[in-house]
């Protein structure tokens, strides 16, 4: 994905004092993030509806899933060690400018009449592998983009507009699967990703690591991220309760396709308008998070995907469009307020010199797993549909917060004391 989810070094004092509205280099980027995150909602949305038409099956739509998140475990601890020793900017352009072409060959191949299920496959692994590295990059780089002092804020805002694009992308991609096809949709992705390049190259602001930083060898790197996630007693409970919410989350959309498009047998535009109500919950849930994870946050967190649960319960036995519109609304405010939250406390946790490595520690552990959660989600879909599976969804991620809650590290974790460990 495009999305920025999370975030380097503190440069200029500017980025520490300057009002977010004024801040010409995060405004830059947000712009760039914004209207990319039309195109990543596009495939988003395109994506489950173009594999279940050429193949009819949830379990295949969850092997390309994993084809899409595989890559994370292998290469995310290593992108993560690069973030915190080379240019930030420069590898996110170059990310942006790799997914733009590999995307663009989707479409393509509808052109030149390649195998379209084929082109997915072979592509989807390499832009998983430059998605990784862009979003350590990301990671490495906010604080020094916006200032310590602001990470809450300018994540939540990043989110908010970021959620923006899944109220717009969801519903441009229904309309469109249904008049010229879901593969020929994708390449609005690709144009997107150009537009983030193009914003990035216009930062002016210097997103590098600090020029003391000693040199030191890439595997000692890791190593050393590693054990500071291993021994924080917020980082280390924040690491498993995400990575299970990952992993319970990673087959939702494909859920949701097979619900929508094949148990009630609606239009794929009945699809977008579900991602889109789920994207304006977010875009709410974004600017209220910001106000309400001082205090408490891994109490927030845990509640909100308490709520979550339970209205995806309630989606599922909804016979009719109307209750799943709202219910997905709510859905979003909830997934907002666990991410928002989440977010902030990893970065607020980790120093400057570690907060590359800390966030691709827990991300390559986090979505290197989801292939767990695709297959077991796509072959379930299969045997009892969509309905049944999003059921078993809902009942395991309430789960996940009941057994979160008696984590002390988690409940009682303020996000202004997230960086003192012990």
């Amino acid at each position: 994905m495009h999305a920025p989810r999370d975030a380097g070094v503190i440069v200029p004092d500017e980025a520490q004092d300057a009002p977010l509205s004024r801040n010409r280099d995060f405004l830059t980027v947000l712009t760039g993030q914004g209207i990319s995150s039309v195109g990543d909602a596009v495939t988003f949305t395109a994506m489950p509806l173009l594999v279940l038409a050429l193949t009819g099956s949830g379990l295949v739509m969850g092997i390309v899933g994993v084809l899409q998140t595989i890559p994370h475990l292998l290469v995310g601890m290593v992108a993560g060690a690069l973030a915190d020793r080379n240019d930030r900017r420069r590898m996110m352009l170059l990310a942006d400018l790799g997914r733009a072409i590999l995307t663009a060959a989707i479409p393509a191949s509808i052109v030149v009449g390649l195998p379209t299920l084929w082109v997915i496959v072979l592509v989807s692994p390499p832009m998983a592998v430059l998605s990784t590295i862009f979003l350590a990059a990301y990671t490495a780089a906010t604080p020094a983009l916006v200032g310590r002092s602001r990470i809450a804020p300018a994540t939540a805002v990043f989110e908010a507009v970021y959620s923006l694009g899944y109220i717009v992308g969801p519903i441009v991609a229904g309309q469109l699967a249904a008049s010229v096809g879901p593969a020929a949709t994708i390449g609005i992705d690709a144009g997107s990703f150009l537009v983030s390049a193009i914003a990035l190259a216009l930062v002016r602001r210097p997103l590098v690591p600090p020029p003391d930083r000693p040199p030191t060898r890439i595997v000692a790197d890791i190593q050393e991220g590693i054990s500071f996630v291993a021994r924080h007693p917020v980082l280390r409970p924040l690491l498993l309760f995400w990575t299970a919410y990952s992993i319970v989350s990673a087959p939702l959309v494909a859920i949701l396709t097979f619900l929508i498009t094949r148990d009630r047998g609606m239009p794929a535009s009945s699809l977008g308008l579900v991602l889109a109500a789920f994207g304006i919950g977010t875009v709410i849930g974004s600017l209220l998070t910001a106000r309400l994870a001082r205090n408490r946050a891994g109490l927030l967190m845990i509640g909100g995907n308490v709520v979550r649960g339970a209205v995806l319960a309630g989606a599922a036995l909804s016979p009719t469009l109307e209750p799943i519109l709202g219910l997905a609304f709510v859905a979003g405010l909830a997934d907002s307020v666990v991410l928002v939250t989440y977010i902030s406390l990893r970065a607020s946790a980790a120093p400057d010199d570690l907060i590359g490595r800390v966030g691709s520690t827990m991300r390559t552990i986090s979505v290197g797993l989801q292939p767990i959660g695709l297959l077991a989600g796509g072959a379930i879909l299969d045997i009892v549909h969509g309905q049944g599976t999003l059921i078993a969804t809902a009942a395991v991620a309430i789960a996940i917060s009941a057994f979160a809650l008696p984590s002390r590290g988690l409940r009682e974790v303020q996000l202004r004391r997230a960086a003192q460990p012990g």
